[in-house]
């Protein structure tokens, strides 16, 4: 899915290509583990409101910060069901600091 969300500085639209899971039909969960979070994930705690594409153009959308650590890991688990690489790039230890989302399509 491409995410777009509002530079948190600059204001600018920024994009990325980012890793899904579908939380029902209006809802994605998205989610990042690094030792820092995403600029992305930054950028949509200060503005939710964001665009996704899934090829057929871009959706309206606005996004929450899941807080609870229980729901971040049910969000990393679904992530790694869904992509191998995922699974393998946590195995090798890269991760140390998971955030999520959740983004609600709001206009279609």
């Amino acid at each position: 899915m491409r995410l777009t969300t509002r530079g948190r500085k600059s204001g600018e639209p920024r994009t990325v290509t980012i890793w899904f899971v579908v939380a029902d039909d209006r809802r994605v969960l998205v989610q990042h583990v690094a030792r820092a979070p995403a600029h992305w994930y930054r950028n949509l705690a200060k503005e939710p409101a964001c665009q996704v594409d899934f090829g057929e153009g871009p959706l309206e959308a606005r996004a929450r910060p899941i807080q609870d650590a229980a729901k971040i890991q049910d969000v990393l688990h679904r992530i790694r069901d869904k992509y191998w690489t995922a699974r393998l790039i946590q195995w090798i230890g890269r991760s140390s600091n998971p955030v999520a989302a959740e983004i609600e399509i709001v206009a279609t």
